[in-house]
C-alpha cells in the first residue's frame, strides 16, 4: 500500500503524543530515537520521495490524463521542488552568515564543519531530486 502525505502527518502526530508520555530517565534514549525518525519524516528528501511517489501513481500512471496533461503537471511538481530548493539554499546562505557573522572567529572551525555536512545533506538532496525528476521524464 502506498504512502501518503496525510499518513506521514498522522503518523508524526502520533510520535509526538507518544514521545511527551515518555518522562522516566530509561526512556529517554527511546525519545531521543523517535525523534530522529520524525527529523526524517520531516527532512525535505523524505517529503520530495513521498511527491515523487504521489506523482507517479496519480499522474504519470492514470491512463485517463492524455501526455500533455502528464507534462503540466510534471512541469508544475518540478516548479514546486524547484522554487523550495531554491528558498532551501538561501535560507541556509543566511544562517550560514549569520551564524560565521555571531560567532567570528572562535569556534568558527567546529561550526564550519557543521555547515559543510549542512551543505552536502542539501546538494545530496537536490542531486537526488535531479536524478530522479530525469529518470521519470
Amino acid at each position: 500500500m502506498p504512502v501518503k502525505k496525510k499518513d506521514t502527518d498522522r503518523a508524526l502526530v502520533l510520535l509526538e503524543e507518544y514521545c511527551k508520555k515518555l518522562r522516566k530517565p530509561e526512556e529517554q534514549q527511546l525519545k531521543k530515537a523517535i525523534r530522529k525518525v520524525m527529523g526524517i519524516f520531516k527532512s525535505s528528501l523524505f517529503q520530495a520521495l513521498l511527491d515523487i511517489q504521489e506523482f507517479y501513481e496519480v499522474t504519470l500512471l492514470n491512463s485517463q490524463k492524455s501526455y500533455e496533461q502528464k507534462i503540466e503537471e510534471a512541469n508544475q511538481v518540478a516548479e514546486k521542488w524547484e522554487k523550495t530548493t531554491s528558498a532551501t539554499d538561501h535560507e541556509n546562505l543566511q544562517k550560514n552568515q549569520e551564524s560565521a557573522a555571531s560567532n567570528g572567529s572562535e569556534g568558527s572551525g567546529q561550526c564550519g564543519e557543521h555547515n559543510k555536512e549542512n551543505q552536502t545533506f542539501e546538494n545530496y538532496v537536490v542531486d537526488m531530486k535531479t536524478k530522479v525528476w530525469s529518470t521519470l521524464l
